[in-house]
């Protein structure tokens, strides 16, 4: 008979079989990648140079005082912007969610403002879109003060966040009001992106204000899907093939409609995440996201005054 390993044989053991199965083709195909992106690859860190913490973004009269943190990577600006979005039903749940993602984009040359928003059911839809439009026309107020770049403005969020962050982008009303710069790129994790599905649930109908059968047309208008079109920024999604609380087809049947309008579009679906697993873990979904946005943030000409598509207005002539 063998004897048996000692603790630290054990744990090499282990560490070997891992490293084994970690080479499997199963454990490889955990989770589908579509789109064009190749793969996520090395990414450049940076030091987070300044961190700003409650800071009042929303101007005097706001129907409530809402804050936000700031990160400042240490490097020459102007800088790409992340705002990062929490989840929490649009009900509950706080910033403080995102900090950690927060502080890995500022490490990747992002500047990021990690906002608050109005919670239902005291305020109901669309006071939290209204809320995240005016965190990006903080960010073009003071652009030139943090040297950030309103040309490449960016949207994170998860669950609810997620929501907001894609709704804020594709929005028609975006389109019309001149307040609001544009959204270069949304990264959206767990997103309920067609609240028409959702005939009977509590949590949407606080959030909207009553049952879809009885407001039908506000349904449509907080679903993402529904403003699709093809002038929409880019959009990266990732969701979990488990999640029971915001179900996969909502992000499958989202990139659908993307793609169909001819919007750059990519979808990462982990088979074995479940909707809170794959916030707290987001691993490889988080590294290709970043590298999405790095691809679509690439400079494309000197900061200054923008226009509907995104470009300065010397660039539009």
């Amino acid at each position: 008979m063998s004897p048996q390993p000692k603790p630290a044989g054990r744990r090499r053991l282990l560490r070997s079989a891992v490293a084994g199965l970690a080479s499997l083709p199963l454990l490889a195909a955990c989770y589908t990648h579509l789109g064009p992106g190749a793969g996520a690859k090395a990414l450049p860190q940076y030091a987070i140079d300044r961190s700003l913490g409650d800071i009042v973004f929303t101007r005097p009269g706001w129907p409530a005082e809402l804050r936000a943190d700031l990160l400042l990577p240490r490097k020459p600006g102007p800088h790409p912007v992340v705002v990062t979005i929490h989840g929490g039903s649009w009900a509950n749940r706080e910033r403080a969610d995102m900090e950690p993602l927060a502080a890995r984009l500022a490490r990747h040359g992002y500047a990021v403002f990690n906002i608050s928003y109005r919670f239902a059911p005291t305020h109901v839809y669309p006071a939290q879109l209204d809320d995240v439009r005016e965190a990006l026309r903080w960010i073009d107020r003071n652009a030139a003060r943090y040297a950030l770049d309103v040309t490449r403005i960016n949207t994170w969020g998860f669950s609810s966040g997620a929501h907001l962050a894609a709704l804020v982008a594709g929005h028609d009303a975006n389109d019309e009001d001149a307040g609001n710069p544009p959204v270069r790129a949304v990264v959206a994790g767990g997103i309920p992106a067609d609240l028409r599905k959702y005939d009977d649930s509590p949590v949407v109908e606080r959030f909207i204000g009553g049952a879809r059968d009885a407001l039908p047309a506000i349904y449509a208008d907080a679903s993402p899907v529904v403003h699709v079109s093809a002038d929409d920024p880019p959009v990266f999604l990732y969701h979990g093939a488990l999640d029971r609380l915001v179900t996969p087809d909502q992000a499958r049947d989202y990139y659908a409609e993307l793609r169909r309008h001819g919007v750059a579009a990519e979808l990462f679906i982990h088979r074995w995440r479940g909707h809170a697993s794959l916030f707290l873990f987001g691993g490889e979904a988080e590294d290709l996201a970043i590298d999405f946005l790095n691809r679509k943030n690439r400079p494309r000409t000197a900061v200054g005054a923008w226009n509907r598509a995104g470009l300065p207005a010397a660039a539009s002539n």
